[in-house]
């Protein structure tokens, strides 16, 4: 065919052939551009069932549109025979590299691979074959995924057995080769085959014949790699182990969590990989984790108000590790990487503009936290030294830093004058400053200025990407950035309902000043998906407002990564997609290295799935990048408690306390630990006491009451745990975790006191409020299972348990492994309150083996579960 002209296309060379067809290369003299033909054998054409599944199979293939994927210009037909016309790739496959010579360019390449699968199966397209033979590399080091879709094709053909099977056997996931269900997990499968191909030129699984082949992928364990490797890193033999599971359930479950741990392999640390103290072991399975001993607590009840920022660090030496892994550089020696941190800008001018020297501060951070050769501290942190009179010696000490950014800002009229300096620590000699001045419309172009300056005067060395993001304007519109910078203010403040009404006013305000201010619309995004976390509003409209959000700042500017943090917060807060979350956080970190927000963003995933260990090294690896965030510590400690290691939490409140002694929250989780730790209540009367005394955070300081009330409870002092319910208001306690009225929870403690006519009159007050709160939102999870409990105490046992089942079918431990225990807690409460002991029994007994806010030595003191003492298996399950 060579020299021929088929419709439109030139033919020029063969390029090669195989079971699937004969591959040509030739010139689309329409648009003049080399293309490459990809004849299918004459089976396709002559069968109209099958050429109508080809047709289909090519429609979907020809919609993917990624950088990794051989593009399908379209498909035709010439003498009866079909054929693609695709997109030329100047290369060769993967086969000519293979075993790579430098291990960078290997994992450079798997996560191209890994990207490319993303994509697909993002789209529901599986392709069934990866392999080395259908994966080319480009002459610049691009990875272009083939013939995606084809190896459906190829196994309904019925082709004829060839040489090339056994290789393509030695790819297949054992759920294929036994002919069951093939989905994404069998390309990750394969994936895993050759990643470890790559590395080291041989198969995992071997064999001399195809029967040997399927034997060894089905029953034997994969070749270690360490054999071929000797200094291999634990994160590559932890991957490769996660790939190759041979049960579906236990392997990746996504492309998007194998591609997140290669880029943390890539960066050089990460949750993949495991020192001996500090790092724990990659994505395990989805199932949530148990730990060497089954406590857990009062939330049980109650519930928590788990805040915006992370929380935690376990002692300096915790904090000074995490430090170490946060700041160490992917590709640079660790001397090449200087430390930072941007202190608030002293604002010298009217009150009033105080936020606008707050957020220029807080945007020469976001700068200057792109820069790979830079470890800038997170401007929560340097926050906490507004004002301060502590030395700049005493600032880099506590921060750990070598270098501090500080300045004035000064307005007259519309003219606004800042004067940056940049200082070393150790030396406390000045390093770089000038006075720059702006008019108001300019003022928006001083922070790239600053950074810029800053990253020069310290001599970083800046790829282009890092350059054009430094000189990039998040708008040129004067009047947009205030309001901007005004939202982004109220946003900082917290995860009040007040707070996000008021930045989503400003947020708009900013866009319809700009509608091309992407920064504007990925914040927006932001509040949206608060909003529906905090169950503030769950409807579809407000999920609906944080994906257009952040949609429209990826398409106004596809490399920033606030757009890609927005948008991982809408997968995780309004989607529970905990892949493509991920794969967003990971995007957003590789744009910006030290940005501590997505750090707690993957962690908060992470526990999510109940992956506490990873989540605990994620949250450590933020705190070392925002070490003066009590809140951050605050939810390290949380976490440690989910993980059963309530020493560590203990310590972690501790050290929040010191920072934030008005911070109810962190009081209320640490008397919750050691409720769950030690069951000891007289222990934790100071602690409550102490907290009550701050003010600060009063709304949020529901959870200390809450802890109070439970504390009561345990003790017996049923009047302390009145006071404590009345103390919440008409709201009871309503949080992302349980929504309790105070009727029901002032029922429980009347049917404590024997007063069954007053307890009957309360269960049936809640009752009404939860039927009407179901009616308003009846895809709220958290009112079906308290609607259970009232009817539990109300003696309808059926419609009791009906409503706690429904609660726990919404919302799983598989989906949400965190919230998804407290369904299951209400519902062991209704078993117990109802009379199916062995039913209550059996679900506590799940419940001590995962991740959950519940422990034998609560069991014991909290009265809820006093109908169940006396049945063996509940004595046993109290037991020390």
């Amino acid at each position: 065919m060579i020299g021929q002209t088929i419709s439109h296309y030139k033919i020029l060379d063969k390029l090669g052939e195989g079971g699937m067809g004969v591959v040509y290369e030739a010139r689309d003299t329409k648009l003049d551009r080399l293309v490459a033909l990809k004849f299918l054998p004459a089976h396709v054409s002559v069968n109209e069932e099958t050429k109508a599944r080809f047709l289909q199979e090519a429609k979907a293939v020809a919609a993917l549109n990624h950088n990794n994927i051989c593009t399908i210009y379209g498909v035709e037909e010439h003498e009866s025979k079909m054929f693609f016309a695709m997109e030329y790739v100047d290369g060769g496959t993967l086969r000519d590299r293979i075993p790579f010579k430098k291990l960078d360019e290997a994992i450079a390449a798997s996560i191209q691979i890994g990207e490319a699968l993303q994509e697909a199966h993002s789209k529901g397209i599986v392709h069934r074959d990866i392999k080395a033979d259908n994966i080319m590399l480009t002459s610049k080091g691009q990875i272009k995924v083939m013939d995606f879709g084809l190896a459906k094709l190829k196994g309904s053909l019925k082709l004829t057995r060839s040489s090339s099977t056994v290789g393509t056997l030695a790819y297949m996931a054992p759920e294929q080769i036994q002919g069951g269900e093939v989905d994404a997990r069998s390309d990750i499968f394969a994936f895993g085959v050759l990643l470890f191909e790559m590395l080291t030129g041989k198969l995992p699984f071997r064999g001399e014949h195809e029967a040997a082949m399927m034997y060894s992928i089905l029953n034997e364990e994969p070749d270690a790699i360490r054999k071929h490797i000797p200094d291999v890193s634990a994160s590559c033999e932890r991957i490769l182990e996660k790939a190759l599971e041979k049960n579906p359930e236990e392997r990746y479950q996504s492309a998007a969590d194998m591609v997140a741990d290669l880029k943390r392999w890539k960066r050089g640390t990460g949750t993949v990989s495991r020192p001996a103290m500090t790092v724990p072991r990659p994505a395990e399975t989805q199932q949530p984790v148990s730990g060497p001993s089954t406590q857990a607590g009062p939330k049980a009840l109650l519930g928590t108000q788990n805040g915006r920022r992370l929380a935690g660090a376990v002692g300096i030496v915790t904090i000074l590790v995490a430090a170490f892994l946060l700041f160490w550089p992917s590709g640079r020696q660790s001397s090449e990487k200087k430390t930072l941190a941007v202190l608030p800008f002293e604002n010298q001018s009217d009150p009033a503009k105080e936020y606008f020297a707050d957020g220029l501060t807080g945007e020469i951070t976001t700068r200057l936290s792109s820069l790979s050769g830079l470890g800038v501290i997170a401007r929560s942190s340097a926050r906490e030294y507004k004002g301060t009179k502590k030395s700049i010696k005493e600032i880099g000490n506590e921060l750990g830093i070598e270098f501090v950014l500080m300045g004035t800002v000064r307005w007259s009229g519309e003219q606004v004058r800042v004067s940056p300096e940049l200082i070393n620590v150790n030396s406390g000699l000045q390093v770089w400053s000038q006075t720059l001045d702006a008019s108001a419309s300019d003022a928006f172009a001083l922070q790239s200025d600053i950074a810029s300056k800053v990253a020069s005067a310290l001599n970083v060395n800046l790829l282009k990407p890092e350059e054009a993001s430094l000189e990039q304007n998040l708008t040129t519109n004067a009047e947009a950035y205030d309001f901007y910078l005004q939202g982004v203010e109220y946003l900082n403040r917290g995860d009040l309902l007040a707070d996000y009404q008021i930045a989503i006013q400003l947020l708009d305000r900013a866009i319809n000043a700009d509608p091309l201010f992407a920064a504007a619309h990925a914040k927006l995004s932001y509040a949206h998906s608060g909003m529906y976390w905090f169950f503030y509003d769950r409807s579809d409209e407000r999920v609906e407002k944080s994906r257009q959000g952040a949609e429209k700042a990826l398409s106004l500017s596809p490399n920033l990564p606030a757009a890609h943090e927005s948008m991982g917060w809408y997968y995780y807060h309004a989607r529970l997609d905990y892949a493509n979350a991920l794969r967003e956080f990971s995007t957003a970190l590789d744009l910006q290295p030290s940005n501590t927000e997505v750090y707690y963003g993957m962690a908060a995933v992470y526990r999510r799935q109940g992956r506490m260990e990873e989540a605990i090294e994620a949250f450590r690896r933020a705190i070392a990048g925002n070490p003066r965030s009590a809140d951050m510590i605050r939810q390290l400690g949380e976490t440690l408690i989910l993980a059963r290691r309530h020493a560590e939490a203990e310590e972690a409140f501790v050290r929040a306390a010191d920072l934030a002694p008005d911070f109810r929250d962190v009081h209320a989780e640490r008397v919750q630990n050691l409720l769950l730790w030690k069951g000891n209540v007289e222990e934790v009367w100071e602690v409550i006491r102490d907290g009550l005394q701050h003010g600060r955070d009063a709304q949020r300081g529901k959870y200390l009451d809450g802890v109070d009330y439970v504390a009561s409870l345990m003790s017996g002092n049923l009047d302390r745990a009145e006071t404590a319910v009345k103390r919440t208001g008409e709201d009871g306690w309503s949080n992302q975790f349980v929504n309790y009225p105070p009727s029901l929870l002032l029922a429980h403690i009347e049917a404590l006191r024997g007063s069954r006519e007053s307890s009957r009159s309360l269960y049936e007050k809640a009752r009404v409020n939860l039927e009407r709160a179901i009616r308003i939102n009846p895809g709220d999870e958290r009112s079906y299972s308290a609607l259970g409990i009232a009817y539990a105490g109300l003696g309808r046992a059926n419609d009791a348990v009906r409503e706690g089942e429904r609660g726990v079918a919404m919302l799983p431990v598989e989906k949400e492994a965190w919230r998804g225990t407290f369904r299951l807690i209400d519902l062991a409460k209704i078993h117990a309150m109802v009379g199916n002991q062995e039913k209550a029994i059996d679900l506590l007994e799940r419940l001590l083996s995962i991740p959950a806010e519940l422990s034998p030595v609560y069991l014991r003191l909290d009265p809820t579960w006093k109908p169940l003492r006396g049945n063996k298996r509940f004595d046993e399950l109290i037991k020390e």
